[in-house]
């Protein structure tokens, strides 16, 4: 190690000056991880350096609380990933989210491209009440400067009008697949935007409709961040029940969090709606697995705060045909190579020391990413045995061998 870097890769049996050895048990190191749709908060900056995820894109928030969240990250005050801004802008409406920039029209919105450029964001991110008709004035002006773009797809408008406009990528696949099931004039600034999910089982994935719009993805190499660990949660949570994704974890959550993986976040009101939901569900299966299959690129990311949730995310992903080796590949060298971390992504000499030390072997069994003994974030490091109980968390595996 030389500072935040990785000087060096020898053999186990090399040994230099003052140098202090940490036995892994024959363990795996891997990279340091992307929770590629994350809204950063304190408690959540701290967590997922303990699962390993050492990078985030964060996907909107009030500007000036990332600001000093980027701030007391990068001073060493707080310990948290590093993180990709992208500037959320969102249309004025009765149901306007209040994070970033909210505009009320097409030249108030160039605006706020411009301003996120002056103020070093890689992109920006459009939301549910922005004017559709004014998004590819919106990505022509941040494509001119270098800017990516992504976003949910506008009301009144669909996926293959963002598409068409120039999207990098598409936000959450719900907001894709409504496009096939609303009526032109339903508006998805409303809870609509989760309540139609019900309507997925009917589709049929190999009509033209659908096709068109995967055939766009594919024309214009767009990409697709699925947040398909939150839609497990939407669509298959029921009252009384434990939370499908966190059945591996929950027994070691404090009571609070164990209470609240057992509680639906959908209105189940009747068996017709249980069924309409788990079937909407797989209908969300089927359509990335076909999106994969056509080459659409899947960027993982959870929405629901990354941590223990970004490793469902890629658990999930097992059932789109990836193998556990691949998945590794997406969360750590994909994301690095798609984001230009060019110092990030994988262990090598001049790197940044990003990584993690864990019990199992991840290419075998993609759960083992699960049980963290050690983390190096940047060249400090991590015993996550140590801070859990902080949290009200047992611990997951125990503390390495450290020699000084």
């Amino acid at each position: 190690m030389d500072g935040e870097f990785i000087k060096s890769i020898e053999a186990p049996d090399a040994k230099g000056e003052d140098e202090v050895v940490i036995d892994g048990a024959n363990g795996t190191l891997v990279a340091g991880m992307y929770e590629m749709h994350a809204h950063t908060g304190d408690e959540d900056a701290l967590l997922n350096i303990l699962a390993g995820v050492t990078s985030f894109r964060d996907m909107g928030n009030h500007n000036e609380v990332l600001d000093e969240l980027v701030k007391k990250i990068n001073s060493g005050v707080l310990a948290g990933p590093r993180i990709h801004r992208l500037g959320f802008i969102e249309g004025q409406s009765e149901y306007s989210a209040n994070n970033g920039i909210v505009v009320s029209s097409e030249e108030e919105a160039l605006k706020a491209v411009e301003s996120y450029h002056d103020m070093g964001f890689y992109g920006v991110k459009l939301y549910n009440s922005m004017n559709g008709d004014w998004a590819p004035a919106i990505v022509k002006k941040a494509h001119e400067y270098g800017m990516f773009v992504c976003g949910h797809v506008p009301a009144f408008s669909n996926a293959n009008n963002m598409l068409e406009a120039g999207f990098d990528e598409m936000t959450h696949i719900n907001q894709t697949m409504l496009g096939w099931v609303l009526e032109p004039e339903e508006d998805t600034r409303t809870l609509l935007r989760l309540t139609a999910l019900k309507r997925f089982p009917s589709l049929d994935l190999n009509s033209p409709k659908v096709q068109e719009t995967l055939d766009l993805f594919v024309k214009n190499k767009t990409a697709i961040d699925p947040t398909l660990a939150i839609h497990e949660v939407l669509m298959k949570a029921r009252n009384g029940e434990v939370w499908e994704g966190t059945k591996d974890f929950i027994d070691y959550m404090p009571p609070n969090s164990q209470r609240g993986f057992k509680v639906a976040l959908s209105d189940i009101a009747s068996a017709e709606d249980d069924q309409a939901y788990s079937e909407g569900f797989e209908k969300i299966v089927e359509t990335l697995k076909m999106m994969k299959k056509k080459g659409i690129f899947i960027v993982p990311g959870t929405d629901l705060g990354g941590a223990f949730f970004y490793h469902r995310e890629l658990e999930l992903y097992q059932q789109l045909g990836y193998t556990p080796a691949e998945l590794v590949k997406l969360a750590t060298y994909d994301m690095a190579k798609y984001l230009g971390d060019e110092n990030l992504g994988s262990i090598a000499p001049g790197k940044l020391a990003d990584f993690f030390l864990i019990p199992g072997n991840p290419v075998e069994n993609i759960k083992a990413i699960k049980t963290i003994s050690m983390v190096s974030s940047g060249g400090t490091f991590y015993y996550p045995s140590e801070v859990y109980p902080a949290f009200g968390i047992h611990p997951f595996a125990p503390i390495p061998e450290v020699q000084d």
